[in-house]
């Protein structure tokens, strides 16, 4: 006879704890709007509350300051960046289907408007609020860098590329698909990439990446 294990049953968030996620998800929203056209220094609390239909009281109730509040945005995004980017780092998927994937999720992610504009916005900001910066990189780049390290571990071990420095072997792959974008967008104002010119750099960057580490087997 076989016994059945008795699995733990999720508890039901309550209707209070479901509204107050759906209202950070507004102040939230309207933050990130907010951060995105002024700025920091521009941005007003009452003008966040108002569009996100909160009272004044209630958003200080959840973010007390407004450096908080900047920082929740950021992280925020920088987690959504890390949890779509490594979904496609699947350890059964061959390194030329699984980082190709990769590389077009990850340029799509950062060359989004919202993205680049947070980014901006960091960047000018990352004098005064340091913390606010170190907080962004470990939550989001850091732990994209570490998913990739661990992926190229997973196909050394399996005998589809070359045994390598991983955490080097990562920081070469995104060095070969990101800064060219970034800088041209960014630096030179020029227009934002379509899929297909993605599309080709990222074949590019993972045949020259290929080229050095893949497999002779």
């Amino acid at each position: 006879m076989i016994k059945k294990t008795a699995t733990k049953a999720v508890p039901e968030r309550s209707k209070t704890e479901l509204r107050t996620e759906l209202l950070l998800d507004r102040l939230l929203d309207a933050a990130t709007k907010f951060f995105m056209e002024k700025g920091f220094d521009a941005t007003s609390m009452g003008e966040i509350a108002k569009q996100a239909h909160a009272s004044t009281e209630t958003f200080y109730r959840h973010f007390p300051t407004k450096e908080e509040l900047f920082q929740r945005v950021l992280l925020r995004r920088s987690e959504l960046i890390k949890v779509e980017a490594t979904s496609v780092l699947l350890s059964h998927e061959p390194p030329e289907k699984a980082l190709a994937a990769f590389g077009e999720k990850v340029l799509a992610l950062l060359l989004a408007p919202e993205a680049m504009s947070l980014h901006r916005v960091l960047i000018m900001e990352k004098g005064r609020f340091p913390e606010v910066a170190k907080a962004f990189h470990a939550q989001g780049p850091s732990r994209v860098h570490a998913a990739l390290a661990q992926y190229l571990d997973e196909q050394v071990d399996k005998g589809r590329l070359r045994k390598m420095n991983t955490d080097a072997g990562a920081r070469q792959l995104f060095d070969l698909i990101v800064p060219e974008f970034m800088m041209g967008v960014n630096i030179r104002n020029r227009p934002t990439p379509s899929k297909a010119e993605i599309r080709q750099r990222v074949k590019e960057a993972i045949d020259c990446f290929l080229h050095g580490y893949g497999s002779n087997r």
